[in-house]
């Protein structure tokens, strides 16, 4: 137990230390907590929630909090989720960065993620669909993530502890000029066991033109325990 907490309590001070002193808007730490409960052998609950900071862990930009519902299919490697999600956003209104404005949205999703393995490697895409609400707004945006995770260590470990994982992500809006944003992802994570894992990540997520911000990222992954009736029946810890 002691090693467990050491282990992510060194994770926290990692996202938390490159940010530090840097300018605000280019260097963010992102912290995220994701949650798997199986209900059954098709269907499980999945929670979420994100804290985004300026220039370390004090200056709040983004709180997040989000759940849906996924139907695991029986013959494809697939499933099917919907969900609702609510956002505060606080960026900062003038250049001096001395003054933010309050921006609250409502977001309902729906996505599918399709699961190949690749050797050892797993590759997995995710479809979203958002529907966005915000006081006297409402946009549409779809996303899709590629994420590539490569178990590190001998080839006889059958279940290794250590990964490598690299991630992109390509958001379009429904606006004159669709393109939102690339996320790319590059990163380490650890399998604890079968119910805790964590990510340490750098993302860079590119605006258009020379418009970019970079985040220190930590996710932790929590995985409550599958149904009974068939425990191995999907691979854990799966991006939502």
């Amino acid at each position: 137990m002691k090693q467990t907490f050491l282990f992510f309590a060194m994770l926290v001070l990692l996202a938390a230390g490159p940010a530090l002193g840097q300018n605000r808007g280019k260097y963010n730490s992102w912290l995220q907590y994701t949650g798997t409960y199986s209900l059954n052998q098709r269907f499980d609950v999945n929670i979420g929630a994100q804290y985004r900071a300026y220039s370390g862990l004090t200056d709040k930009r983004l709180l997040l909090g989000l759940a849906n519902l996924q139907y695991n299919l029986k013959s494809l490697p697939m499933s099917v989720a919907a969900g609702y999600m609510y956002l505060q956003l606080q960026p900062y209104s003038n250049p001096e960065q001395t003054e933010k404005f309050d921006n609250r949205e409502n977001r309902l999703y729906q996505q599918v993620i399709v699961n190949n393995k690749l050797g050892r490697a797993r590759l997995l895409h995710r479809y979203r669909i958002e529907e966005r609400w915000t006081p006297g707004d409402f946009r549409l945006r779809f996303r899709y993530l590629a994420s590539l995770r490569l178990p590190l260590g001998p080839r006889s470990l059958e279940n290794p502890k250590w990964y490598a994982t690299i991630k992109d992500e390509i958001r379009i809006s429904d606006e004159p000029n669709p393109f939102d944003s690339n996320r790319v992802w590059g990163g380490a994570g650890y399998i604890l066991n079968k119910h805790l894992g964590g990510e340490l990540l750098w993302m860079t997520q590119f605006n258009g033109g020379a418009d970019r911000s970079n985040y220190v990222v930590f996710i932790l992954r929590h995985d409550f325990g599958w149904s009974s009736d068939k425990p191995e029946r999907r691979p854990r810890f799966l991006p939502q």
